[in-house]
């Protein structure tokens, strides 16, 4: 599956196979997917290190519990039949519920509306629990992305909204691997948690630099602890990579994008639900 809008780097379906020739169990996969026209406007410069952020990081994360929890519709590569002739993505069941023409509820509008790559990312783990979502950051690909705050806004609405549904409908699947707190139904649960407290949170965290800041108050050690473990892991994987580059992109999000991505877009995607 690739979007129109989307270039593939030339080696990108090799490494798919090749993922896909490793495991009869993986279902589907996806890349990494980068900003095309990241010089195009301010927008598109803090959505730089947001793409990476999530497509980089945190579906390597997700990779490692076998569960990816968005293969997104721009770049994935599904199973379609399994070796023994079993039917995967062209299995009944999934056609069925994918779709389904009777929907009549605000869960439902948003789970199949507003987010069909997600929808079916959400459908697989259900029917087919044995098996695994994963990345391959090798396979690369380069979109275009909104270039004005109105089509950033339009976008991520349908987006947020659709990710908080399906992160409802994934905590139903009983399978997720790990055990206790090291399951990937935590860090679905912690996802869902962090979507709806995003803002607040936001606020809470610029009131308390304020406080600081006025000689108010102190951070506490464990405040210093979290921001610092959240800022340095980043900035190890730079490191470790050698993407000095990324630095820049973290520091013009943290200033320009956080405040857009952490506080408005959720509040105008959950108004507008």
């Amino acid at each position: 599956a690739i979007d129109a809008d989307t270039r593939v780097d030339e080696m990108s379906s090799t490494h798919m196979v090749y993922a896909m020739n490793q495991s009869d169990k993986i279902l589907a996969l996806c890349g990494e997917t980068k900003v095309d026209n990241k010089w195009q406007t301010w927008v598109t410069m803090f959505q730089v290190f947001e793409y990476y952020n999530n497509h980089h990081m945190k579906k390597a994360f997700e990779s490692a519990f076998g569960c990816v929890t968005c293969l997104p519709g721009c770049f994935t590569m599904y199973r379609i039949i399994n070796g023994d002739g079993k039917p995967l993505l062209a299995d009944d069941h999934v056609f069925a519920e994918y779709l389904r023409n009777d929907i009549d509820s605000l869960h439902e509008q948003n789970l199949f509306h507003l987010g069909e790559d997600r929808m079916l990312t959400t459908l697989l783990p259900h029917f087919f629990p044995d098996h695994y979502l994963t990345y391959v950051p090798e396979a690369q690909c380069f979109t275009i992305v909104p270039h004005t705050l109105r089509i950033l806004f339009s976008q991520r609405r349908r987006w947020i909204n659709s990710t908080y549904h399906n992160l409802l409908e994934l905590t139903k699947v009983k399978t997720m691997c790990g055990v206790l707190c090291c399951s990937m139904k935590t860090v679905v649960w912690l996802d869902l948690i962090a979507c709806m407290i995003l803002p607040a949170s936001t606020v809470y965290a610029c009131y308390l630099i304020f406080l600081v800041a006025a000689g108010k108050t102190q951070f506490s050690l464990l405040s210093l602890v979290l921001y610092g473990l959240l800022i340095g892991v980043q900035l190890v994987v730079f490191i470790i990579r050698s993407r000095y580059d990324f630095l820049f992109w973290f520091i013009f999000f943290t200033i320009v994008g956080v405040p857009v991505f952490y506080f408005f877009l959720p509040l105008y995607a959950f108004w507008h639900m």
